[in-house]
């Protein structure tokens, strides 16, 4: 989970290890099905066998998102 600071800059986040021309696929707190898909994310990436740690890493990005004031339907 990584999520930006007060300051501008990141905090643990995984965008550091993107590759040059790599598709990814970001998903912000502010929308109403984030919170959902990081829920099933972390499902099928504890059937896969991913460790524990990052699965519940997952369960509280998605958490914190649901938190999260002023959640929107995508723009």
């Amino acid at each position: 989970m990584g999520k930006r600071l007060a300051d501008g800059t990141w905090k643990d986040t995984c965008l550091d290890k993107v590759k040059p021309e790599e598709p990814i696929f970001v998903l912000r707190a502010q929308d109403k099905l984030a919170p959902h898909l990081v829920y099933m994310w972390a499902k099928l990436a504890k059937e896969h066998g991913c460790p524990l740690e990052k699965v519940k890493e997952a369960e509280d990005c998605a958490e914190a998102m649901f938190a999260w004031p002023n959640r929107k339907y995508p723009d």
